[in-house]
C-alpha cells in the first residue's frame, strides 16, 4: 500500500472520533420522546412509597440559568431530586438512583442519574444536567426511578416548577 493511501486512511480514520464527541456536546443528554401512555404510567407511580424500613418520598429542585454568562435563550434544564425518608430512618446503600423521568403534558425526558451522594443519613441525592429547555415558570411532573435488591421503585412528585436564575 502507498504512503498516500495510507496517509489518506489514517486521517479518514482520525475524524470519525472527532465528528463523533463534537456532534455529541450538543445532544440533550438522555431521550426526550412524545408518548401520552408512557406519561399517563408514569404519573400514575406513588407520591409516597415504603421500602422496607423507609417511607420515601420526592423533593425537587430545577431550573434553568439566565444569567449572563449563560447561553443565549438560557441554559438547558439543570435538576436536583432528593429520596427523603419522612421518618429520618437512614436510607440503606443497598438504594441506588438510577433514572429521572421529568413529564410535560405528552413530552418526557428520561435521564440516567450523573451523580448522586447521600446528603445525610435519610436524604439520597441525584443531580442531573443538559435537559430540555423547557421553563421557566412552568409546571411538569418528576418521577425518580431507583433499585433496592434488584427490584425497580418509582415515586412522583407532581407539578414541579422549573425556576430560573437570572
Amino acid at each position: 500500500m502507498s504512503n498516500k493511501k495510507m496517509n489518506h486512511i489514517l486521517t479518514t480514520l482520525s475524524i470519525i472520533p472527532l465528528l463523533f464527541f463534537s456532534c455529541k456536546k450538543n445532544t440533550i443528554e438522555g431521550d426526550i420522546i412524545n408518548n401520552s401512555a408512557l406519561a399517563e404510567s408514569l404519573r400514575e407511580s406513588p407520591e409516597s412509597i415504603s421500602v422496607g424500613e423507609n417511607n420515601l418520598t420526592l423533593s425537587t429542585y430545577l431550573w434553568r440559568d439566565f444569567m449572563p454568562v449563560a447561553e443565549e435563550n438560557g441554559s438547558k434544564m439543570m435538576c436536583v431530586n432528593t429520596l427523603v425518608d419522612g421518618d429520618s430512618v437512614a436510607i440503606p446503600s443497598s438504594i441506588t438512583l438510577k433514572k429521572q423521568y421529568v413529564i410535560r403534558n405528552s413530552g418526557i425526558w428520561t435521564a440516567d442519574y450523573s451523580e448522586t451522594k447521600k446528603k445525610s443519613d435519610y436524604e439520597l441525592e441525584g443531580s442531573l444536567r443538559n435537559g430540555p429547555k423547557w421553563g421557566p415558570d412552568i409546571e411538569v411532573d418528576v418521577v425518580c426511578e431507583f433499585e433496592q435488591s434488584g427490584i425497580t421503585y418509582r415515586v412522583l412528585a407532581r407539578s414541579q416548577v422549573i425556576h430560573k436564575t437570572s
